[in-house]
């Protein structure tokens, strides 16, 4: 069931003021905010849509004749040949603002097989910690031909007012074959006074 985000806020809001009330430490009270503040951005984060689109740039014929032309002969398993992907419009970001991860890549067929599976994964971690996942999402890049070539990508989304301020780490990776490959890292530095802030404002 989707919980409405505004409501959530509400809630912990009157969790804050009806804890301080009771008459606990201000610290604990801050990092009783501090904690909501985190929960209410994963799922401001969870519930976020994000778009995703691929352009083909070359086929599976103009890159594995590169490749050959290069080393002769195709690899005995499907590889990646180049990967790129970068943030914009760059690492700061503004709530509210349209954030878009570009990127471009290459894959090539291996000998025994012409059909490649290659997909493109996004993960976006937690400001606080650098290991909780809180949104990630996988899309086939070469869904149309089932084929290797060279492919531009794009995902799209817009981080939600109310966002706490920080960084939050962006990873993407390609998956060739239901195996992943070594991923790209970028970092999303939002600026904001942010939710965890207006939490603490209340608990002074």
């Amino acid at each position: 069931m989707k919980v409405n985000t505004l409501k959530v806020f509400t809630v912990a809001l009157l969790c804050v003021f009806l804890v301080s009330a009771a008459g606990c430490k201000k610290k604990h009270l801050r990092t009783f905010g501090k904690v909501l503040a985190i929960g209410i951005a994963a799922k401001i984060i969870y519930d976020m849509v994000v778009d995703y689109r691929s352009k083909q740039t070359q086929n599976d014929n103009q890159v594995v004749n590169k490749y050959k032309n290069q080393f002769n002969e195709l690899p005995p398993e499907p590889e990646l040949i180049n990967y790129e992907s970068n943030l914009l419009p760059g690492s700061v970001i503004n709530p509210g603002e349209a954030v878009s991860i570009r990127s471009s890549l290459e894959v090539v067929r291996g000998q025994t097989q012409e059909a490649v599976s290659i997909q493109e994964k996004i993960t976006i971690y937690d400001n606080e910690d650098p290991n909780k996942v809180l949104k990630s999402l996988i899309k086939t890049v070469n869904q149309e031909t089932n084929r290797c070539g060279a492919f531009e990508n794009e995902f799209t989304f817009t981080l939600p007012k109310g966002m706490p301020q920080g960084i939050y780490p962006v990873k993407t990776t390609v998956i060739i074959d239901g195996k992943e490959q070594k991923p790209v890292e970028n970092k999303m530095q939002l600026v904001s006074i942010g939710l965890e802030k207006g939490l603490m404002l209340a608990v002074n």
